[in-house]
């Protein structure tokens, strides 16, 4: 810590730390303070892409989600008895999981679902449940990811078609409640 002296005088008129500096140093402290804070909110924050860029970061969602559905095919079409090796099956879910680990920091506020001046909807599928619930949309999202590194660490085929079942619940169960389907033929 540091003490504020007294005001004095000190030969030919000049004036010491004292009163004047106890009051005018935390003032001028709270104000540069408050200018930082200022200029620091108006900044402009580079990588903050929702802000900047919301139409990428929803193609940039889709596109990891469209990954995972073609990690996901080999893992289901296994689960309907179509012949794949162990390995690659357990390969498949372990970049499932590592993409649904990452899926749901792809949803920042403003990439919410909108409708334009023109009355077009927003390009993303999720809807607006996802912002409204979101720590069970995560919850879900990191279910899933977590039953997607079991399936990878399974030490049998039979184990990890249980597990591939658990897994293709959990994705279903997290789109039924937080993605919008296109019903339109």
């Amino acid at each position: 810590m540091f003490r504020i002296l007294p005001m004095r005088r000190k030969g030919r008129g000049r004036l010491t730390a004292g009163p004047m500096m106890a009051i005018a140093f935390p003032a001028l402290l709270a104000a540069a303070i408050a200018l930082a804070i200022t200029a620091r909110s108006q900044e402009r924050v580079p990588g903050l892409t929702g802000t900047d860029h919301p139409d990428d970061v929803v193609q940039a969602r889709q596109t990891v989600m469209d990954g995972i559905d073609a990690e996901m095919m080999a893992i289901d079409l296994a689960g309907t008895g179509k012949e794949y090796q162990l390995d690659e099956l357990k390969a498949h879910a372990d970049r499932i999981s590592t993409l649904l680990t990452a899926f749901p920091h792809l949803f920042p506020p403003q990439t919410k679902p909108t409708t334009a001046a023109d009355g077009s909807q927003s390009l993303t599928t999720a809807t607006l449940a996802v912002w409204e619930s979101f720590d069970d949309f995560y919850g879900l999202a990191q279910a899933a990811a977590t039953a997607a590194l079991d399936a990878s660490r399974a030490e049998s085929a039979d184990k990890f078609k249980q597990l591939g079942i658990q897994l293709r619940a959990a994705c279903d169960g997290c789109h039924t409640k937080y993605m919008r389907v296109d019903t339109r033929p």
